[in-house]
C-alpha cells in the first residue's frame, strides 16, 4: 500500500498544505490492541480520525502503513483504509480552500457546516424584526469565540457553559436576558437539525437547561404617570413630543410603537380609533376599534392640521414625505425612531425623578397594570390588548400582581 502524504517539491508552488497519513496509537486499549487513525496535517497541525479497528501492535506495518497479512482481518482493514484515505482526498480536491476541521467531521460523519455562515443565511429569509434580534445574539456569540469559520460539530455544552458565564461576568447580562440570547442560538440548531445539516445527537442544547429569569416588565405607577406628566417642557422640542407619543400609547390601551408610529388620519373616525395591529407572536391581526379617550383626543388635537389628508401620519414619528419601497426599509426606519424615542424617555424620566428602565414598550405594561387594579377584567384587558388566547393574558398581569400577595402577608401578619 502507498504513502498518501506527499512533501512539496522545493521551489514548487504549494497550493493545499493538507496531507493525510495512517498511524497506530502508542496507547494501548483494554486487550492489549491499539487504535488505528488517519492523521490529517494542516500547518503542522493535526488532527485524528478513527478509522474503527483496533489492532495488535506486532501485526501494523510502520513502513507501509498497512495492517500485516498476519492479522486476520488485514484485508478488511486495508480496504478501510484505502477507502477513508481516498474520502479524505476527494474532499481535498472537490472543496475549494477546505480545512482539516471539515474533512475530519466530514469522516466521523459530523456536521461539517459552519455555523455563522449557515445562521446568517437563514437569517436573510427571515422579517426583519426577527432577523434583527436574532443577529444581535449571534453577533455577540461571534464576539465571544473569535472564529467566523467555526463548526456546528465544534459547539461543545462546554462552549455553552463558558460563553454563560462570560455574557454574565463581561457583559453584565441578567439571567433573563441571558436566557433569551441562548435561546435564539437554539433556534439556530434546531432549524439546522429540522434541515438535515446536523444530526439530532450533535445538538448540544439538548444537554443544557436554559434558566429562565422573571420577566422584567417595567411599568410607571399612577403617581408616576402624575410626575411624567407635571415635567415643564419646552413646546415642540423632541421630549415634549416623546412624551405624547408614550401617552398617547398608553391612553390608546397600550399601543406598540410601531403601530403608533404608522397611525394615519384615515384611522380617526368619530372619536375611533380603527386599524390592523401589526403582527407579533401573541396577538391577532384582525381590525381593532376602540374609542377614543379623552386624555388620548387632547393629545392627538395638538397635530390634527387644518386640512386632513386621510394617508399622513397622525404622529409625526416617521417622515410625511417619505415612501418605503419593502416592509422591510419600513420596519428598519421604525426600529431607529423607537431607539431614539427609548433614548429621550430615559431623559423625561430622570427629569421626573422616576427611577425606572422605563421604554416605550412600559406604557403598554402600564396600560395593563392599571386595568388590572381598576376593572379586573381579564377578558376585557385581553382583548383590549389584543392578546390572541386569553392565558397569555393571564400569565402576563400575574406578573404584576405582587401587590396582592404583599397584602395577603400584611393580613396574616398584622
Amino acid at each position: 500500500m502507498s504513502e498518501s502524504e506527499a512533501l512539496p517539491t522545493r521551489g514548487r508552488k504549494r497550493t493545499n498544505s493538507i496531507s493525510f497519513t495512517v498511524e497506530i496509537s502508542n496507547k494501548p486499549k483494554k486487550g492489549d490492541v491499539y487504535p488505528l487513525f488517519l492523521r490529517i496535517t494542516e500547518n503542522r497541525k493535526h488532527r485524528r480520525v478513527y478509522i474503527g479497528f483496533d489492532i495488535p501492535i506486532k501485526d501494523w506495518n510502520p513502513k507501509k502503513k498497512e495492517v500485516r497479512r498476519t492479522f486476520r482481518l488485514h484485508a478488511v482493514i486495508n480496504a478501510k483504509i484505502d477507502s477513508i484515505k481516498a474520502d479524505a482526498t476527494q474532499l481535498k480536491a472537490e472543496v475549494k480552500d477546505v480545512s482539516s476541521a471539515v474533512i475530519a467531521d466530514n469522516l466521523k460523519g459530523k456536521s461539517s457546516t459552519y455555523f455563522f455562515q449557515y445562521a446568517y443565511g437563514y437569517l436573510n429569509n427571515k422579517p426583519y424584526n426577527t432577523a434583527r434580534n436574532v443577529r444581535t445574539e449571534i453577533n455577540k456569540f461571534l464576539e465571544y469565540v473569535k472564529d467566523e469559520k467555526l463548526l456546528f460539530a465544534d459547539i461543545s455544552v462546554k462552549i455553552l457553559n463558558d460563553y454563560e458565564g462570560w455574557l454574565r461576568k463581561q457583559k453584565g447580562n441578567s439571567t433573563n436576558t441571558i436566557s433569551k440570547g441562548l435561546s435564539k442560538i437554539r433556534t439556530i440548531f434546531n432549524q439546522a437539525v429540522k434541515e438535515g445539516i446536523l444530526p439530532i445527537q450533535e445538538n448540544p442544547f439538548l444537554q443544557i437547561r436554559i434558566k429562565e429569569g422573571k420577566p422584567e416588565r417595567v411599568r410607571l405607577t399612577e403617581e408616576e404617570i402624575k410626575q411624567f406628566c407635571e415635567i415643564a417642557l419646552p413646546s415642540d422640542s423632541l421630549l415634549w413630543h416623546t412624551r405624547n407619543y408614550w401617552l398617547c400609547a398608553f391612553y390608546l390601551a397600550g399601543m406598540r410603537f410601531s403601530d403608533i408610529a404608522c397611525l394615519q388620519w384615515k384611522n380617526i373616525d368619530s372619536k375611533r380609533l380603527s386599524y390592523v395591529m401589526r403582527k407579533t407572536k401573541n396577538t391577532v391581526t384582525q381590525g381593532h376599534s376602540i374609542q377614543i379617550p379623552a386624555q388620548a383626543e387632547e393629545i392627538i388635537q395638538q397635530y390634527k392640521p387644518e386640512k386632513i389628508d386621510p394617508e399622513a401620519y397622525v404622529l409625526p414619528i416617521l417622515n410625511q414625505n417619505r415612501t418605503y419601497a419593502t416592509e422591510a426599509e419600513l420596519l428598519i426606519e421604525i426600529s431607529r425612531k423607537n431607539a431614539l424615542i427609548n433614548k429621550y424617555l430615559k431623559k423625561l424620566c430622570s427629569l421626573a425623578g422616576i427611577n425606572k428602565e422605563v421604554s416605550f414598550h412600559s406604557a403598554r405594561h402600564t396600560f395593563a397594570d392599571l386595568g388590572r387594579r381598576k376593572i379586573k377584567d381579564v377578558y376585557a384587558i385581553s382583548k383590549l390588548l389584543r392578546h390572541s388566547k386569553i392565558n397569555i393574558t393571564e400569565k402576563y398581569l400575574s406578573e404584576f400582581d405582587t401587590e396582592t400577595t404583599d397584602k395577603a402577608l400584611e393580613s396574616i401578619f398584622g
